[in-house]
């Protein structure tokens, strides 16, 4: 039992969504979260595990580690990530409060400026804001929604070049799906995190916290395609079970060979 725990906590699994749009060139976008200060896996660094896909830009949704003593490291290897337009990040829970050996602490303004500073070294952060890159003659606009706290999030029009562009919403808990469909917002791919899949799945259902949510993308009237990341590290139990960590590689339009 505990060689098939650790295989199943330490052993990445890579998912691939092929994704059809005219409004897009060829182009990877890799999809991680929720790594709970973990960088190293049975099948290599996570760095390595991103970079053989040579992405044209990362995406992370939050709660990189579990307190601000792991944040060195973890950045150390998110540095060590090659995507050609840059990574970006949203804030999760864990970018708000630090995990202590009975509950948790809230990190003042000052912790989290202070973070944010060094996660401003290697990543592009989205607080409420959105960014529009050029690829070719075409245009992905991304947004990232701040729900690290509840009642953070906020939608904020931004100025951007006239015409059709592939949008993608990020943003850490799934739980951002309502304040979406609320307000009448529109993406053509919300990419979240936050359940960890449930992180221990037996005969293919969650059996813990999240259960209601599912894992995975599936089409939303909303968003196009609602993602739901399992996730790369653990939080409150340290292992998975029927629950792999996961990145996940969306290509657009791609004829590409897999690495």
């Amino acid at each position: 039992m505990a060689l098939l725990l650790l295989f199943h906590t330490f052993w990445v699994r890579t998912t691939i969504a092929e994704c059809r749009t005219p409004l897009l060139p060829k182009l990877t976008l890799i999809h991680i979260t929720d790594l709970h200060g973990r960088t190293r896996f049975l099948n290599g660094p996570l760095h390595r595990l991103i970079n053989k896909w040579q992405p044209d830009l990362v995406c992370v949704t939050g709660d990189l580690a579990q307190h601000r003593g792991q944040l060195d490291r973890v950045m150390g290897e998110i540095g060590r990530i090659e995507a050609r337009e840059g990574i970006f990040f949203v804030p999760g829970n864990y970018e708000r409060e630090e995990k202590r050996v009975i509950g948790k602490k809230r990190y003042t303004d000052q912790e989290y400026e202070e973070m944010k500073q060094v996660w401003e070294g290697a990543i592009r952060v989205l607080e409420n804001q959105g960014i529009a890159l050029p690829f070719e003659n075409k245009m992905l606009y991304l947004y990232g929604f701040d729900n690290s706290v509840y009642g953070n999030e906020a939608y904020v029009p931004q100025d951007r070049e006239a015409g059709p562009a592939y949008t993608v919403f990020l943003a850490h808990s799934p739980k951002i799906i309502s304040y979406i469909e609320e307000r009448g917002l529109r993406a053509d791919l919300l990419l979240t995190g936050h359940t960890h899949g449930g992180q221990v799945r037996l005969f293919g259902k969650a059996w813990g916290a999240y259960k209601h949510f599912h894992v995975g993308a599936k089409p939303d009237k909303s968003v196009g395609l609602f993602a739901i990341s399992r996730g790369l590290g653990t939080t409150k139990l340290p292992v998975r079970l029927g629950c792999f960590p996961e990145i996940t590689v969306y290509r657009f339009n791609s004829d590409r060979i897999s690495p």
